[in-house]
C-alpha cells in the first residue's frame, strides 16, 4: 500500500501524536515485516509524512507508560520496543484488509474521464479504471490491449441495444465474429449510423493488436496519446448508441 493511501485511509492528519506513531509503526510493520521499533525510526516516519519531529522522550513515555500505551520495551534489543500483542491484534483486525484488497483499482481519470464514462455498468467501470491505472503506471501495452477490449465491448453493446447483433454473429450463431469483421460491418451499417469517427476504428484495433500479438513491439506513451482524443470521441458515441448516455 502507498503511504499516501494509508494516510488518507487512517485520516492520519487528524490523529493525536500517539495514535499517529502507532499507525505509522503498523504501516512500517506491514510493509517491511519489522517488529521492533525505535524512537529514531518513529521520528523518521513522522518526517516522511511531513509532520514535525516529535519530542522523543515525551512521546516514548506516552507509548510505553501512558494510559494509551502501545508498546512493550525490549531491553534485550538495545531498548527497542514492540507492539503489545492485543494492540497489534486490534490493528490487524481493523486495517489488515487494506493490504488484501483485490477489488480496488487505483485510478483517477488519467486517460478516460471516469465521471463521464463510469457508473453505467460495473464491468465497464473496471475496464476504464484498469485503462487509467495502466496508463498512469507506464504500462502502455496493457493499456492498449485494454483499450481494444473496451472498444470491442461497447461496439457489441451498440449492436445489441439496436437489436442488430445478428449482423455480427458467427455462422453457428453462438458468438460474435472477430473484431476486424465487426469493424467492417460497423462502417457500413445503416442502422448503426456512425459518424466520421468510424474511419479511426481500424487504428484503435491495430494499436491493441500490435501490443497483444507482435513479438518485438512494445507500446509507448506516444502511441496512446496519438489516439486518445479520437478514442474518447468514439467512446462517447458508442456509449450513447449502446443506451448508456454520457
Amino acid at each position: 500500500m502507498q503511504l499516501l493511501d494509508f494516510i488518507k485511509l487512517t485520516q492520519l492528519n487528524t490523529c493525536t501524536e500517539v495514535e499517529r506513531a502507532k499507525l505509522l509503526c503498523f504501516y512500517h510493520y506491514k510493509e517491511t515485516g519489522e517488529t521492533l521499533f525505535t524512537m529514531s525510526l518513529i521520528s523518521n516516519l513522522m518526517k516522511q509524512c511531513g509532520y514535525n519531529a516529535p519530542n522523543s522522550s515525551r512521546l516514548r513515555d506516552k507509548l510505553l507508560k501512558g494510559k494509551d500505551k502501545v508498546f512493550l520495551s525490549e531491553k534485550s534489543y538495545n531498548n527497542k520496543f514492540s507492539f503489545i500483542p492485543t494492540k497489534l491484534q486490534e490493528l490487524m483486525k481493523n486495517l489488515n484488509g487494506a493490504w488484501s484488497d483485490t477489488e480496488t483499482i487505483e485510478s483517477s481519470s488519467e486517460l478516460l474521464e471516469e465521471s463521464k464514462f463510469c457508473g453505467k455498468r460495473k464491468y465497464l467501470d473496471k475496464l476504464i479504471q484498469q485503462i487509467n491505472h495502466s496508463y498512469a503506471h507506464n504500462c502502455y501495452d496493457a493499456c492498449a490491449v485494454l483499450m481494444r477490449r473496451l472498444f470491442e465491448v461497447v461496439l457489441v453493446l451498440s449492436y445489441q441495444h439496436l437489436n442488430i447483433d445478428d449482423d455480427i454473429k458467427n455462422n453457428s450463431g453462438s458468438g460474435y465474429i472477430m473484431l476486424d469483421g465487426i469493424v467492417k460491418n460497423a462502417k457500413n451499417n445503416n442502422t448503426l449510423k456512425l459518424s466520421r469517427i468510424k474511419n479511426e476504428f481500424d487504428t484503435f484495433r491495430k494499436v491493441g493488436n500490435f501490443s497483444a500479438h507482435n513479438i518485438t513491439y512494445t507500446a509507448g506513451k506516444k502511441d496512446i496519446d496519438d489516439i486518445k482524443l479520437n478514442y474518447r470521441v468514439m467512446l462517447e458515441e458508442l456509449f450513447n448508441k449502446a443506451g448508456l448516455p454520457v
